[in-house]
């Protein structure tokens, strides 16, 4: 018998800054591998939300052109992530749809919502162990949801088709991280993962494989190069290679960094102290609100598996140490694995997409 061809896959974050992807190939031996990777700037996305499905198709293009993608085939199917602020946190009634079996794990395929307003559309329920029982039983279940609106579907489907690929489904983005950040023993006994992204910081917890609790804070990375260019009285685009700096060097904090103000013509040397200070002011906030979100959850569960950052943000030196003494739980960096290639925390959402969709 001929061998088949590998199945390729691939995973699109269209975040409000960057847009990721990962394109992966499931060989016959039923093992996925990573064969591209890109990114590209972000267009036409507001806040985790599509706002212009033609300037996100090229920053779409632009991404995968740059992981590789050969032009002139067919579709790829891509899973795709989202995680905008505009989700909403529900109540509602849901079972299993008619003609389904309950296999141990929640597929949104699988599941029929009910009490969700007309306009939006379920995009992950907050799962318990007695929600789980409801739905192997056949009962409805009360459970509380997180959906979003229609339109973003719509805007993110007909993106990814303009830019050549075809939407296999829409993920909840920490749902996915889980899938590459989190060994099978962090996510059964219960993990905090948190994605500081450009405009928003993503809080959720993972326990027993299931996503328990989550919250999207509206404070992310676009803050602190507001305070930097503010501060500073330099340009945004200057503040932002600042903060790119600071979050690839480990020396960061140390000597001076030269700087173009605003108000001047010449460059000016600027205590790098001082930059580090402005950001951990603005980093410290950040924490309190993740620190708030978190005491708000009903998780009645230890965090044995710590907290895992992930995102843009999560290299910035110094930054595991503050959220460890504002949580009180061990910290690590989010690193993708088992991935054929060394990725970063900013891969995590689109390199989880591919993993998720490839265990469905």
């Amino acid at each position: 018998m001929a061998k088949r061809h590998p199945a390729t896959l691939v995973g699109l974050d269209l975040g409000s800054s960057k847009t990721a992807v990962v394109i992966a190939q499931a060989d016959n031996d039923f093992l996925l591998r990573v064969v591209g990777v890109g990114e590209s700037y972000a267009l036409g996305v507001q806040k985790g939300s599509i706002v212009d499905i033609k300037a996100a198709a090229i920053s779409i293009k632009q991404a995968l052109e740059k992981a590789g993608k050969v032009t002139g085939v067919r579709a790829l199917p891509a899973y795709v992530g989202y995680n905008g602020l505009s989700i909403t946190t529900r109540e509602c009634k849901v079972a299993l749809t008619a003609g389904k079996r309950f296999s141990g794990r929640v597929q949104l395929k699988d599941i029929a919502a009910h009490g969700i307003p007309d306009g939006e559309k379920l995009l992950a329920v907050l799962s318990t162990p007695s929600m789980l029982s409801f739905l192997e039983s056949g009962l409805m279940s009360e459970a509380r949801v997180i959906t979003a609106g229609s339109r973003n579907f719509d805007n993110i489907i007909e993106s990814a088709r303009l830019a050549g690929l075809a939407t296999h489904d829409i993920i909840y983005s920490p749902l996915a991280a889980a899938e590459a950040l989190l060994s099978p023993t962090e996510k059964e006994l219960g993990t905090l993962l948190i994605d500081i992204g450009a405009t928003a910081a993503t809080v959720s917890v993972i326990d027993r494989g299931l996503i328990r609790e989550s919250a999207v804070l509206a404070i992310g990375g676009e803050h602190i190069i507001t305070d930097l260019a503010i501060c500073l009285h330099t340009s945004l685009a200057q503040a932002r290679e600042i903060l790119r700096q600071s979050t690839n060097n480990r020396e960061a904090g140390q000597g001076y960094i030269e700087i173009i103000r605003l108000d001047e013509e010449k460059a000016v040397n600027i205590p790098a102290d001082l930059v580090k200070s402005i950001i951990t002011a603005r980093v410290k906030e950040i924490l309190e609100m993740v620190t708030g979100a978190v005491e708000k959850f009903t998780y009645p569960g230890q965090l044995p598996g710590g907290a895992v950052l992930y995102g843009g943000v999560a290299n910035m030196d110094g930054l595991s140490s503050l959220v460890e003494n504002s949580l009180r739980l061990p910290v690590r960096i989010g690193i993708p694995k088992e991935s054929g290639m060394e990725l970063g925390p900013h891969y995590a959402n689109a390199f989880g997409l591919v993993k998720y969709g490839f265990v469905l």
